[in-house]
């Protein structure tokens, strides 16, 4: 329920225009035009296979669609497969809880500042807004906390919980007051068809599984390099602290702090990362609210309803869901941006001019917004925060006519509040820390601790953007890429470009004099008219800017989904108090067709190649999986103490040291090679071993017992284009340390016997 605002509830997309005549010719030319749009680009999607799983093709995953979902309820049974039962998700309950606790403890934190602040907001609105602010602060609490030693459970969880409580408090008595003073209160839910009802019983299945996969353990490297990595070492130090041998961890960390959170919260670094997880990816069904939001006040309830199916549905938004990645968080905060700077310019359009108190509050939002996506990833502030703040500027800019500066400063000044309230904490610290407020970035403007010519080179070379011969040559690669961002990728929704064109059907409208433009028309159109714009932006900047990963477009995806969800309903610029007319019906039953044939195709994909979701298995079952060999045999020999109580392995080649249960010393391929420092003799004129008796002070002072080495994983840092690693590190480096006695024999091999098809070694050092 939503309390009555001075602006019409009802939603922009129903009745929005006046029709003129009896009927719409024009009706049956867009129709024709929609249906050769979507079933044109159907059929294209599907002519492509799977570039990172090279062995599948589209069309192979039909044949297996009745098949897959038996197994769904009732997997079959395969020999040496990790045990499942519906039973093991009772395992999940309390990191599903703990999540919960820390969802509804942002939602208290947000909307009581909503309450403070006033901002005027309502229903599903007010919801999304106050989460997502709310999530970005405990974040903030986490990294104080955590900066302050505090990772107790109490403080964390009692603020929490005291916020939830006190804003039901306040929620509820606001409810009261309104039934006693009469107040006009409407449904926030109203305006939607009982197809838009079956599309949110669609939807609920979508998010139980992106749950559950969520509270997974984790395969992928990244994630337990330094996404669970840096948390888990605070966790155990007890205390956030610059970690130098890992520069990943000098990112702004939004998401990442609440998967801190969850450790804190369960008390328990290993098992407490999974209700982070789950905590993350709440990001999803948040920005669904959010699409859902936007789309109801600007269009109508199914327009909303459709985006937020089109987003939910996506293959994309479940691997980043069920993935630790940060794209989830900033795909989120990206479209909170984009709907905070679309309300700030609303009044504008509607022709009043906005009081500089409401301005000033929605810019102060539209700051934070955009400061927390770069607080989830350093790549937010190009791709949110310039773009959106020069909205904001352009917007003062030409709609106020009296004391133009004097607005203009006013809003960048709020503005520029809510983003350093935002990300300015995580700036701070990386400037204490190391002198670099962006470290590891901008080492030549502003230098960094541990850091020098040689690693920043490195650093830029493993993150430039692709060079190109020519403008030729750039042209030829922009256009392969918009068919990889469009169709041509594994994990991609037919439904996303499918259906988000036709969302220019409420731009084209103008052209059909029968229909009479009204203030809702301007407000579509401004929307429509600054998203895609937005979206092309997104492109650019990843095609400039980045070394083209696919999963660094994924934010962009919950703009085109809006987009998706208002060309899906476009029939809607054709409302009127007239019967339906002739072309409509067409457009029902192809749209229809397809929207429940790509969501057949997305939960395929989303079998086959999603990423690694246990599901139903038994968690600990499940954790071996994802343990690689090595670090499973190390965890198995170390807990059954076959390995001494003093043992310390030095990790050469691998980072991803998550799911050890062992003390060890690792670095990134971005931070300088322990191996090598404790090794190498220093300022010689080539790779030389320092004297052994050195090398066996170096390692007695570390501590270390053994060396754990992950050829795999150097020889893949050596490949051509990819990061490189020092050339310190060789066999026959080992080989000779193990004449000199230093090393013993291989405790472990992984990959076979012979020296080019080892993967990886586990030697003892020796006395």
């Amino acid at each position: 329920m939503t309390r009555m605002t001075g602006r019409s509830s009802k939603p922009l997309g129903s009745n929005s225009a006046t029709s003129v005549g009896p009927f719409h010719q024009g009706m049956f030319v867009f129709a024709s035009l929609a249906v050769l749009w979507v079933v044109g680009f159907f059929a294209w999607f599907q002519s492509f296979g799977f570039p990172n799983n090279p062995s599948l093709r589209r069309w192979m995953l039909w044949s297996g669609i009745p098949y897959d979902f038996l197994d769904l309820i009732d997997p079959p049974t395969l020999p040496g497969a990790a045990p499942w039962s519906w039973l093991f998700l009772l395992q999940r309950v309390p990191f599903f809880l703990t999540a919960v606790l820390i969802w509804i403890g942002a939602w208290g934190i947000g909307a009581l500042i909503l309450r403070i602040i006033r901002l005027g907001l309502v229903g599903c609105e007010r919801l999304f807004f106050s989460t997502c602010l709310g999530m970005a602060i405990v974040s903030l609490m986490t990294l104080l906390l955590g900066m302050c030693g505090c990772m107790s459970r109490w403080p964390l969880g009692l603020l929490l919980a005291a916020a939830f409580i006190s804003e039901s408090v306040c929620h509820f008595r606001q409810q009261n007051a309104g039934r006693t003073t009469g107040s006009a209160v409407i449904d926030s839910t109203s305006g939607i068809s009982k197809w838009g009802w079956i599309a949110v019983a669609i939807l609920i299945p979508f998010v139980s599984v992106q749950l559950l996969g969520a509270m997974s353990p984790q395969t992928d490297f990244d994630v337990v390099e330094y996404h669970l990595g840096g948390p888990k070492e605070w966790f155990q130090n007890g205390q956030i602290t610059r970690l130098p041998h890992n520069v990943y961890t000098n990112f702004p960390f939004l998401t990442e702090m609440l998967i801190l959170a969850g450790m804190i919260l369960y008390g328990d670094w290993q098992w407490g990362s999974l209700a982070g997880q789950a905590a993350i990816a709440g990001f999803a069904p948040l920005t669904a609210i959010g699409l859902f939001a936007a789309g109801r006040r600007w269009f109508s309830a199914n327009a909303g309803i459709m985006a937020a199916l089109v987003y939910l549905t996506s293959p994309w938004t479940y691997r980043i869901s069920i993935i630790a990645y940060a794209e989830g968080g900033l795909a989120c905060y990206l479209f909170a941006a984009l709907f905070a700077a679309l309300l700030f310019r609303e009044p504008f359009i509607a022709g009043g001019a906005p009081l500089q108190k409401n301005a000033s509050k929605l810019a102060l939002m539209t700051g934070i917004m955009a400061g927390s996506a770069m607080a989830c990833k350093y790549t937010g502030l190009i791709s949110v925060v310039i773009p959106i703040g020069c909205l904001l500027v352009w917007t003062t800019v030409r709609h106020t006519h009296n004391a133009r500066l004097k607005w203009t400063l006013i809003m960048s000044l709020f503005f520029s509040i809510g983003f350093l309230a935002s990300v300015g904490p995580w700036l701070l610290k990386n400037a204490i820390a190391t002198g670099n407020p962006v470290y590891p970035l901008a080492y030549r403007i502003f230098g960094g601790i541990d850091r020098d010519e040689t690693l920043d080179a490195k650093w830029r070379h493993g993150h430039a953007s692709k060079s190109y011969s020519g403008w030729n040559e750039r042209l030829i690669d922009a256009s392969v890429k918009v068919t990889d961002v469009t169709a041509n990728n594994d994990w991609h929704s037919p439904l996303m470009f499918g259906f988000a064109p036709l969302s220019l059907f409420w731009w084209l409208r103008r052209r059909d004099q029968r229909i009479v433009n009204t203030e809702n028309e301007s407000l579509q159109r401004c929307v429509i008219g600054l998203t895609w714009p937005f979206i092309v932006w997104q492109f650019a900047t990843w095609f400039l800017f980045t070394h083209h990963i696919d999963r660094f477009y994924v934010p962009m995806f919950s703009a085109v989904s809006f987009m998706a969800g208002v060309g899906a309903c476009w029939p809607g610029i054709f409302a009127s108090d007239a019967k339906p007319v002739r072309g409509s019906s067409i457009w029902s039953w192809c749209a229809g067709t397809l929207i429940i044939a790509s969501i057949l195709y997305n939960t395929e994909v989303m079998m086959y190649v999603g990423g690694f979701n246990a599901g139903r298995l038994d968690l600990i079952a499940a954790r071996e999986i994802a343990i690689s060999p090595r670090i499973k045999w190390l965890n198995q020999e170390f807990e059954s103490g076959r390995l001494p109580p003093e043992t310390k392995v030095l990790c050469v080649g691998d980072a991803g040291m998550f799911h050890a249960r062992y003390p060890y010393i690792y670095n990134t391929v971005f931070d300088r090679s322990w191996f090598e420092e404790l090794c190498a003799e220093p300022h010689s004129d080539g790779p030389h071993l320092r004297d052994v008796q050195e090398i066996r002070s170096r390692f007695r002072q570390s501590g270390i017992t053994h060396i754990d080495v992950n050829w795999a994983e150097i020889r893949r840092y050596r490949e051509p284009g990819s990061y490189g690693y020092s050339e310190f590190v060789q066999p026959e480096r080992f080989d000779e340390l193990q004449r000199l006695g230093l090393l013993g024999p291989s405790l472990f091999i992984t990959g076979g016997r012979d020296p080019k098809e080892i993967s990886g070694q586990v030697f003892p050092v020796l006395d």
